[in-house]
């Protein structure tokens, strides 16, 4: 997919550090925590790990990917229609190389779209955050994402974050940043973007504290949404669909991968989209795998105090690519939608024409 690169954070309004007074209520209880819970990828005594979704400027470039793509197609078939028209039918001239060699060049701007998405898909990289919170260590683990450049990871220790609420000139959400501020300067020398729209910031770093500097059973979660994760999620496109899909409430069935109509009928008219931030979950990169972070790890995996799904069979074969529940029901989602696509190019050219 097109994802682009995170912009570098200013330090915005300055809300607190970690350890630095009492830690505030949530000024938006349900509708946060249901957003938090759905955000967090895993959570167990050593870390919480925030993955990275699908906000509103992704949304954007996908559906103008989409777009593009559907544009594609359509001025490719009439090229092919042109070329056989000037080429075959009539008697070739001269002429006629100025419409053909201007769709030749319309085709090579739109191409870029499909390009772009297929080597998104292919390549597997993350342009966003996944931040790692580590309670044992008092760390925070991610890594920076530049244009050109591998990622470089970081670890960060958590008592030096300043956490910031930025609001966007021109529209009316507000952001929370971490950063860790260069005394000697007073300038930022690392930050974290969450960028997420449809959070409150202020809960959100509420969430961070309560994780980081409480109990377990002071975290709020609510576990339709918070689920257990392989942390390796790469090997099935489809498996990180569904998480997608029903973390949007579309369908829950306790993340146990099985097929609702509801679920189905998604899979058969927007699966680009869930299919696309399938491909973020299943994104390269992922700061849990790192050997800096696995040697910081003792929780033996048994008996988990928060409050979170665990994985089920079902899904560590649809993780495994092993589950062919999943791959009928996106399979066949994907191939109506595709009819649907090409149909709908077909059509308007049949009524061009």
């Amino acid at each position: 997919m097109i994802l682009p690169i995170p912009p570098i954070p200013p330090v915005g309004k300055i809300i607190s550090r970690p350890y630095e007074g009492g830690i505030p209520n949530f000024k938006e209880k349900n509708v946060s925590i249901n957003r938090l819970s759905s955000l967090i990828h895993e959570v167990n005594p050593d870390y919480l790990l925030f993955h990275s979704s699908i906000n509103s400027i992704q949304n954007v470039w996908f559906l103008a990917s989409y777009c593009g793509i559907w544009l594609f197609g359509q001025s490719f078939f009439i090229f092919i229609v042109a070329s056989f028209k000037y080429f075959i039918i009539d008697e070739f001239e001269l002429i006629s190389l100025f419409p053909i060699g201007m769709l030749i060049l319309f085709l090579t701007v739109i191409g870029f779209a499909p390009f772009l998405t297929l080597k998104q898909l292919k390549a597997k990289k993350s342009r966003y955050h996944k931040i790692l919170l580590l309670k044992n260590t008092q760390q925070i683990a991610y890594y920076e994402h530049n244009r050109k450049q591998a990622p470089i990871f970081h670890l960060i220790n958590y008592k030096d974050i300043t956490a910031s609420v930025r609001r966007n000139e021109g529209l009316v959400y507000e952001v929370l940043n971490l950063h860790v501020i260069d005394k000697s300067t007073g300038e930022p020398s690392l930050s974290i973007n969450f960028e997420d729209m449809q959070l409150n910031p202020y809960d959100q770093w509420t969430f961070i504290r309560t994780y980081m500097e409480r109990s377990a059973d002071e975290l709020p979660l609510d576990p339709r949404y918070a689920h257990a994760c392989p942390t390796d999620v790469s090997s099935s496109l489809l498996a990180c669909a569904d998480i997608a899909q029903e973390k949007k409430n579309k369908g829950l069935t306790g993340l146990r991968h099985e097929v609702t109509f509801m679920g189905w009928l998604r899979a058969c008219t927007v699966s680009y989209l869930d299919l696309a931030e399938g491909n973020i979950y299943q994104s390269s990169a992922n700061p849990a795998l790192h050997p800096e972070v696995q040697r910081r790890l003792i929780w033996d995996g048994q008996n988990n105090p928060y409050n979170i799904l665990p994985v089920t069979p079902e899904r560590q074969a649809a993780f495994a690519n092993q589950n062919q529940t999943v791959k009928r029901k996106w399979y066949s989602g994907i191939a109506i939608n595709a009819t649907w696509f090409i149909g709908s190019i077909l059509y308007v050219m049949l009524v061009i024409a």
